[in-house]
């Protein structure tokens, strides 16, 4: 990790939005199709998610960047490198497992429907019944089979089913794959912006001497810990997807991070 200026770590996302782009075309892994399509799309989300803060920036500058909704994306770049890092540990059967998983989500949100649709609230009820007659009736006998195909991978002996694709936490997942220090420090950090705690509110609290104001205007901080959390994931995923496609090396990330310093 090295320490830059806020302008810097802004430019070090440019850097890497252009290194993921300037490879055109399709490369295919060993591993196959399905391994192939979640990393380059695990790729797209990256670049797209880089290229909406710039293009904030751009919008709003550094007075008013909305910090909050820039911690937001930023989070999305941790899980999708720790994603990446656990399924190339091995990508043929996990990459199966998260597409499968889909099957799961439908499944839940079936059930979900059918259970509240005979909600006490009448909006409620007469909104869920027509999406269950318009989108998930006519379904239900493939959603309940697919399901069924997958059942084993998700559901324990007593027919607790997995919450999420892995059957394991975030963190788990990020300790095995060597990334559980940005998990507990960076993570934890940005966890707070998505689940709405205190530390999103005082982003928008000043407290002065005669009483507490409110204002949308970022600090410096702000901005450059968006623009820096983006960078240090953007890294790390693309060293992964740059060696696990033989498109680059390490040290061509890593001369994303490199500026000339001038010695008094």
């Amino acid at each position: 990790m090295k320490y830059l200026t806020v302008d810097e770590h802004r430019e070090v996302v440019k850097r890497l939005v252009e290194l993921s782009i300037e490879e055109q075309g399709v490369h295919f892994h060993s591993a196959g199709t399905e391994y192939t399509s979640l990393m380059v799309c695990f790729t797209m989300h990256t670049v797209g998610a880089a290229k909406s803060l710039l293009a904030l920036r751009q919008q709003f500058g550094e007075e008013w960047f909305p910090a909050t909704t820039g911690y937001l994306i930023a989070r999305s770049l941790f899980e999708i490198d720790v994603n990446a890092h656990y399924i190339s540990a091995d990508p043929v059967a996990r990459s199966r497992r998260y597409i499968d998983f889909e099957h799961v989500i439908r499944k839940n949100t079936l059930e979900a429907i059918e259970r509240h649709r005979k909600s006490q609230a009448s909006s409620w009820r007469e909104g869920l019944q027509l999406m269950y007659n318009m989108e998930y009736a006519p379904h239900k006998v493939r959603i309940e089979e697919d399901y069924d195909r997958v059942r084993s991978q998700f559901e324990s002996a007593r027919g607790k089913r997995a919450n999420n694709w892995a059957g394991k936490s975030i963190r788990e997942m990020a300790r095995e794959v060597d990334h559980l220090e940005a998990y507990d420090i960076f993570y934890a950090d940005l966890s707070a912006f998505t689940h709405v705690n205190v530390m999103l509110a005082n982003r928008f609290l000043r407290l002065k001497e005669d009483g507490p104001m409110w204002s949308m205007r970022a600090s410096e901080f702000d901005f450059g810990n968006v623009f820096r959390y983006t960078a240090i994931f953007m890294s790390c995923f693309l060293e992964l997807f740059g060696e696990q496609f033989a498109l680059w090396d390490k040290e061509r990330v890593m001369l994303c991070w490199d500026f000339p310093r001038t010695v008094d």
